[in-house]
């Protein structure tokens, strides 16, 4: 708890400026509201059945927070002039592409046709995970093997040793909200993400158990986690660190709220704090690792809790 503690109120001390944050809370709280009126993302973005419109709409989707919070540093002195460095559009423009395919490819979908049906509603969402860490890590890996090198690590894609505890500390921290939050209607009707009936189905089509469907499951949902962490407290801090500072975090923050507009709002409102916290100690660590540990336990206790409000 006391490291955790002093992460945060160190940070805080440094880079805190009240403005600042009011501004990028008001700005992501306006978002939201649209977002959650209109179901922007869910009606006029997933909808769409060509994967590069899909995709590139999602690069603007995913960059337009990101932009106005760099601008909102700008426009109160935490940054230098990034406007006109060829090397920063490029880091953004490249990045984003790459963050755009992977939200606008479902690989699930694409190999489809090449699957039973019993099958397919239970592996679409694993073959997908699957897919997009590998494609992730071999676009960046071309990135930062360009761009790159000088950090010393693939953007916190590493193994070496890192402090563990304020990790420890945040997601026990999760799990008492997790348990709170299982009660809210808008996660009971999104939890638990494993459905009963699919893994039925593909059990029975191959005469398995069912936790064999549950494990196959839930450990590919861990693996989409590696994917979240490399690109938001990976690659949205250490690329561009150099332009930002300590601050990069904040427009990683954004663009980390409108990754969770398709979810439930009470985790779309959480995932601010959230995504600000392990920001911080990702930071320190220069690891993702902790934050993927964290990630992980708090969607499979969602899981847990989710199934259990089913059932009770």
């Amino acid at each position: 708890m006391k490291s955790l503690y002093q992460y945060i109120v160190n940070y805080l001390r440094k880079y805190f400026d009240l403005k600042l944050y009011a501004s990028i809370l008001c700005f992501l709280l306006i978002f939201i509201i649209i977002n959650y009126t209109l179901a922007f993302e869910a009606k006029y973005i997933k909808t769409l059945s060509n994967v590069g419109i899909r995709s590139l709409l999602m690069f603007l989707f995913q960059g337009f927070p990101f932009l106005v919070t760099a601008y909102l540093l700008n426009f109160f002195g935490k940054t230098r002039k990034w406007q006109k460095d060829p090397q920063f559009w490029i880091t953004f423009l490249l990045g984003f592409l790459i963050i755009g395919l992977y939200r606008g490819i479902h690989w699930g979908i694409l190999v489809r046709w090449a699957m039973a049906p019993e099958d397919w509603l239970l592996l679409r969402s694993s073959i997908n995970w699957i897919m997009k860490l590998t494609m992730v890590l071999v676009l960046f890996g071309a990135f930062y093997r360009t761009f790159d090198t000088s950090l010393g690590h693939f953007y916190g894609f590493t193994f070496r040793k890192f402090n563990i505890n304020p990790y420890l500390t945040l997601l026990g921290i999760a799990i008492i909200f997790i348990i709170i939050g299982s009660f809210f209607s808008d996660l009971q009707n999104y939890y638990p993400r494993y459905k009963v009936a699919h893994g039925l189905s593909f059990a029975t089509h191959h005469e398995l158990p069912t936790w064999v469907s549950v494990i196959i499951y839930e450990a590919t949902y861990a693996i989409s986690f590696i994917t979240v962490e490399f690109i938001f407290r990976g690659f949205l801090i250490y690329a561009f660190i150099q332009y930002f500072g300590s601050y990069a975090i904040l427009p990683m923050v954004a663009t980390y709220c409108f990754l969770h507009f398709g979810k439930p709002a009470t985790e779309t409102l959480s995932s601010i704090f959230g995504g600000y916290i392990l920001g911080i100690i990702a930071l320190k660590n220069k690891n993702i690792w902790g934050g993927v540990m964290v990630h992980v336990g708090v969607a499979w206790t969602m899981e847990l809790f989710g199934y259990l409000q089913t059932r009770f």
